[in-house]
């Protein structure tokens, strides 16, 4: 019977109380997550907005620079655009959040920070993906300490939002093995699809991930049902055929992006004539760049192997698949370091928890246990990623075209000028300054290789960014300088000249000679 003043039917004391504490537990685990998601996203915006730099030119040559150029038609084209070897897929991105930016305002001070957002945003999932997979093993504490190792992680940090093709792929990668492998059986067909559809946006975004990729749809469906199999399929034709359709738009033909890439860089090698590395280059470099902090790196990412191997695996096939590749760049193992870096949290959050059940055996209770636990795994990962980030390799990285990037700003933002020319790299300025991207000036761009061409291009341009002083004779004055570049103007106005298209690697000027 039930008691006095209840109601029939009505949930019991204990039940109640079972309610709230899970409906706590919930919400503390919604504004933790929440909480880790922002501060991802304000640290990957920091190498990017508040002291921008870049390390390679295709940063913004091959994504930013074509969508300027769609959208306000002013852009420097570089040879793989002259020819037809990259998709539009992250130029079409980049152009429609810039068309969308303004709405608010127009310019790189609104266009920038707009991009810069959306893609931190996306490199925020490998967070979310790393809570999700530990909160069924470690609970809410567990999953945002997780969760917390990947957000502050020095190397997702500083690449993590960077409009590359490998951010972008590696960040999507971590999404879509989640979506395949959660940790449960997946039987939902839509779901299939969508984690389907994420490999082949994958692979048209970045074709070197390829033999990753199908060691992920093999590992994913080995000994699967046939219609797990056929979800997987449907929805990474679906978005095949929409890659191929804007190819097929915009190159002539469909996959000419894909194909046209690996016959330039393959048959005849341009990508070796950037520098050639031996094969221990990546795995050297790592050990490098971890510094003091590698041993404990490898020992959490061991450890979240134990739970998570098949992340393991495909970070080992990249890392294999890359070194094999004549020419090497730090940048091109960013889906293997990002996938380390969720095992590393996830071993961070089986530290703790070995951690919590220890000091709960010498007495202390389980919630100060679990506190001190987590406490001290979070002090210990956030000393080793500091580490890194102050490390020789990072903070050289983080230098790397910030002056020149914070100088073609303040053109931007000064009076336009009827020319702008570039001086002191031997004719190599352009690569450093961020094209129209960051200046957004209507002028034609020059960039002399030395003395003899500065002074016959001088009366081209009124504005002059130098590393290099130029002759007292021209008539440049200087106004400022940031860092090693400085800005310089002259009075008078501009002779007309026609600009010099970029350069063509070696093997392709032959090619065109024949």
């Amino acid at each position: 019977m039930p008691s006095r003043g209840s109601f029939s039917g009505a949930p019991s004391e204990t039940a109640c109380k079972r309610f709230l504490v899970s409906s706590l537990t919930q919400r503390s685990a919604e504004v933790g997550l929440a909480t880790l998601v922002v501060l991802a996203i304000l640290l990957r915006l920091q190498p990017i907005l508040v002291e921008p730099s870049a390390v390679w030119p295709d940063e913004i040559f091959q994504t930013f620079e074509p969508a300027h150029r769609l959208v306000y038609g002013s852009g420097l084209v570089p040879w793989e655009f002259q020819l037809g070897v990259r998709s539009w897929i992250l130029p079409g991105i980049i152009a429609g959040l810039t068309e969308l930016s303004r709405i608010i305002g127009d310019g790189p001070d609104y266009y920038l920070p707009a991009t810069a957002v959306a893609f931190a945003g996306l490199a925020a999932a490998p967070v979310v993906c790393c809570f999700l997979w530990c909160r069924p093993r470690f609970g809410v504490s567990g999953a945002l300490l997780a969760g917390f190792a990947v957000a502050v992680a020095a190397e997702p940090v500083y690449f993590g939002a960077r409009t590359l093709s490998e951010t972008v792929a590696g960040n999507l990668l971590v999404v879509a093995l989640w979506v395949l492998e959660p940790g449960c059986p997946v039987l939902s067909r839509r779901r299939l699809f969508v984690g389907g559809a994420l490999l082949g946006l994958i692979f048209v975004v970045r074709v070197q991930l390829a033999p990753a990729l199908a060691v992920a749809m093999l590992w994913t469906n080995w000994r699967a049902d046939r219609w797990r199999l056929a979800a997987i399929l449907a929805g990474t034709a679906a978005i095949l055929a929409v890659a191929g359709i804007l190819d097929t738009l915009t190159l002539g033909y469909p996959f000419a992006s894909v194909w046209r890439y690996v016959l330039y860089n393959v048959w005849y090698g341009v990508s070796s004539t950037f520098g050639v590395e031996p094969w221990g280059y990546f795995l050297l470099g790592e050990l490098g760049v971890w510094g003091g902090a590698g041993a404990t790196v490898l020992l959490l990412t061991a450890l979240g192997a134990c739970r998570l191997p098949l992340l393991l695996v495909i970070a080992v096939v990249i890392l294999a698949v890359h070194s094999g590749i004549a020419h090497k760049e730090y940048r091109f193992i960013y889906p293997g370091i990002v996938l380390l870096a969720v095992l590393a949290g996830v071993g961070l959050a089986q530290m703790a928890s070995w951690g919590r059940d220890w000091l709960m055996g010498r007495g202390l209770p389980e919630t100060r246990a679990a506190a001190a636990g987590t406490a001290l795994a979070a002090a210990w990962w956030g000393a080793a990623s500091l580490q890194v980030w102050n490390g020789v390799t990072l903070t050289a990285h983080r230098e790397r075209m910030h002056d020149s990037l914070v100088a073609a700003s303040v053109v931007a933002h000064g009076p336009p000028p009827c020319g702008i020319g570039l001086y002191g790299l031997r004719g190599e300025d352009w690569g450093v300054y961020g094209g129209y991207t960051y200046f957004h000036q209507a002028a034609p761009m020059y960039w002399p290789k030395d003395e003899t061409a500065l002074a016959a291009a001088a009366d081209t341009f009124d504005t002059l960014l130098y590393t290099k002083p130029p002759p007292a004779g021209l008539g440049f004055a200087t106004r400022e300088c940031i860092g090693e570049v400085c800005i310089a103007r002259r009075a008078g106005p501009c002779r007309s000249a026609p600009m010099t298209a970029l350069p063509l690697p070696d093997p392709l000027i032959k090619l065109a000679r024949r």
